[in-house]
Order: structure tokens, then C-alpha cells, then sequence
């Protein structure tokens, strides 16, 4: 049996079977993957489906931070996570495992500053169960500076507004435990949010929160807009025959969320959840997924209204893949590129991964 000192050697020595870096083009994709047999890998490939790496990873992979110049990339575990893995992406190589501080456990997402020279981590507090944002020094070994409260419990996704100076983070609201990291123990109590923070001080800008009779909706992942908006892909923790809004905006200034209005029979068939959420590079459309309804939704973000909805079984990854167009992935190995203005859908295939597992989240690096 291999042992812990062995497991981190072997996966801090691994580099994938890669093709020659001249025939890689950017941008590359990022996505954690899973096999049959359990194992876990973090892998990158071009949109020619070129595989740049495919690095073993010591538990299931949920996102990845990306680099502003390119120059690394991290994979955070999912939640409750253990550790986060800086990867060279030019290398193909894996440079150094990030334990996750004592007391504390990573939540699967995380951003880098406008310079790349720090990190930030949405994990949760053990003692207490509080939300914060780990700074980590990218310049010195990716060594922990300090912690900062976001203000709610269970932060997930984290993004940097094209300001280069303020954080965004969407608090779930949810009390878990590594124990039983798949049970919610404060349902009825739930206070999910939206918190805006000073990426150099950590000072909490502003907050804003569902309605109180939509408390139990947890606000969960971020995609940002190019007017400054910030859209909002939630999961309804309430009555699982409820039907209510899963998907939100907040626009530079207002007030609170603006649900967007999708049609009942469209809400019907996201059950309850929306698992990522992504702007295509011409800053036309937004794309949400549900794994658990089998579809992705488009909506047009100058018009304000739906585009249409795409079938997907357990597709949830998603990325812009050059203008209007989207690359979605789904937990049984397909990948599509897919443009929901002219609806042109081509499937890709990565070389040497005709079984990939895809996990929840695409990144792209540019």
C-alpha cells in the first residue's frame, strides 16, 4: 500500500504523456476529471482536443484558479478539501501541494490578485463554521498569509471585478461538516449572500442577500458581465417541488438580486439546481448549467431575455470558447462546443480520454 510521503512524492514528480508543446495552442482548457476506478486527475487540452497535461490528483478535483499572465494554475479539491495543486501548465507538471491550514478546509474555488502575486481561497473555519478567504503568497512558495471573514457561512466561488481592486464571493449559506460533508445542518436558518470585498484590505464593501422567503436558495456560483454585472447560479435547498428563481443578476449599484425571468416549464427543468455559469467572450450571452435537470440554459444578456435551452445530460462544466460560443462538459465524457445564437454544435474529443469523467468546472487560460 502506498504510503502519504510516497503518494505526494509520485504526484509532485508525475507529468502526463503530452504532445509537443509547439503543437499546443492557447487557450488551454482546464477541467478536473474522474475514471472508472476512482482515480482523479486534473487535465488541460487545447480546442483541437490536444492534451497539454493530465496530472494525478490525491481526491476528486472541483475548480481551478487561473494564473492573469498564464503562468501556473491551481486545482482546488472539492469541498470539504484537503489541499489545492499548483500545476505548470507549460510544463506539464505538477510544482507543489497547498495543505489547507489547520482547522480550516477549502471549498473548491479560488482567484488570483490583478498581479498574480497573491491567491485567495474560499474555505470554511472548523471551530466555528465561518466563511473566510485564505491569502496565499504565489511569490514565496504559496505560503498563507492570513484570513479574511466574508460575512456568511459556506463561501464558494470567488471572482475579481475587471477593476483589478475588489473581490466578489457568494457566501452559500450552508453549515457542513468534513464528518459528513454532504449533510446541511442549518437548512431552516440558511443566509446565503453576496459579499463585495477590497482585494488589498479584505474591508467588506457591501452585501446583499435573497428575499427573506428565498433564504434557503444558496448562491453558489459567479459569472461577471462586461457592464459589471455580476450573475448569480443558485441552488434551492427548500421543498424539492418548489418552484422558484435560480438565477440572478446584480447589477452595478442596484440595490439587491434581480431574478431573471425564466418560464416556468424552463425553471421545471433545472430541479432546484444550477451547477456553473459562465459570460461567452463577447460578453453576449450567459450560459447556466444543471446537472441534476440534464440541460444548460442561454440567456441574452443586451435583450434580457432567454435564448434556449440545450440538453445535456449531467452537463455542468462550461467556458467560453470564442465569441458567442460555449465549450459544456458532462460527467459521461462529452464535450460540445456550442453556439447558442446561430445553434452550430460540434462535438470534441480529447486525445487519449475517450472515458474522461468531467467534472463540474471548465477554466480557460488564455
Amino acid at each position: 500500500m502506498q504510503t502519504r510521503r510516497a503518494l505526494l512524492t509520485g504526484l509532485l514528480a508525475a507529468t502526463c504523456v503530452r504532445t509537443a508543446t509547439a503543437e499546443l495552442r492557447r487557450p488551454l482548457y482546464l477541467s478536473a476529471r474522474g475514471e472508472a476506478g476512482g482515480a482523479h486527475f486534473a487535465t488541460g487540452f487545447d480546442a483541437a482536443g490536444r492534451l497539454a497535461f493530465d496530472l494525478p490528483l490525491p481526491a476528486r478535483g472541483h475548480a481551478f484558479a487561473v494564473h492573469p499572465a498564464g503562468l501556473e494554475a491551481v486545482v482546488f479539491a472539492r469541498r470539504p478539501g484537503d489541499y489545492a495543486l499548483v500545476i505548470d501548465p507549460e510544463r506539464g507538471r505538477a510544482v507543489r501541494r497547498i495543505p489547507a491550514a489547520p482547522g480550516h478546509w477549502f471549498n473548491g474555488h479560488g482567484a488570483y490578485a490583478a498581479d498574480g502575486n497573491l491567491l485567495y481561497a474560499t474555505e470554511t473555519r472548523a471551530a466555528d463554521g465561518q466563511g473566510v478567504i485564505g491569502v496565499y503568497d504565489s511569490t514565496r512558495e504559496h505560503r498563507r498569509l492570513g484570513e479574511v471573514e466574508t460575512g456568511g457561512l459556506d463561501p464558494h466561488e470567488i471572482r475579481l471585478l475587471a477593476d483589478g481592486r475588489t473581490l466578489v464571493v457568494a457566501n452559500g449559506g450552508l453549515l457542513t461538516h468534513p464528518d459528513a460533508p454532504r449533510l446541511k445542518f442549518n437548512i431552516d436558518g440558511m443566509r446565503p449572500s453576496l459579499v463585495w470585498m477590497d482585494a488589498a484590505s479584505g474591508r467588506r464593501l457591501r452585501q446583499v442577500a435573497p428575499v427573506p422567503e428565498l433564504h434557503q436558495l444558496g448562491t453558489r456560483h459567479l459569472a461577471l458581465a462586461g457592464d459589471g454585472s455580476v450573475l448569480v447560479a443558485m441552488q434551492w435547498e427548500g421543498p424539492r417541488d418548489d418552484l422558484v428563481p435560480l438565477v440572478a443578476r446584480h447589477r452595478p449599484d442596484a440595490p439587491g438580486l434581480e431574478m431573471l425571468d425564466l418560464p416556468e416549464e424552463v425553471l421545471a427543468g433545472l430541479d432546484g439546481y444550477c451547477g456553473s455559469a459562465a459570460v461567452a467572450a463577447d460578453g453576449t450571452t450567459l450560459a447556466v448549467s444543471s446537472p441534476r435537470g440534464g440541460r444548460v440554459v442561454f440567456w441574452d444578456l443586451a435583450a434580457d431575455r432567454l435564448l434556449g435551452v440545450l440538453g445535456l445530460d449531467d452537463g455542468c462544466g462550461i467556458a467560453p470558447a470564442g465569441g458567442g460560443a460555449f465549450l459544456l462538459s458532462n460527467g459521461f465524457g462529452r464535450l460540445v462546443r456550442f453556439d447558442p445564437m446561430t445553434g452550430r454544435r460540434d462535438r470534441l474529443a480529447v486525445d487519449g480520454l475517450p472515458g474522461a469523467r468531467w467534472d463540474n468546472h471548465i477554466a480557460v487560460l488564455a
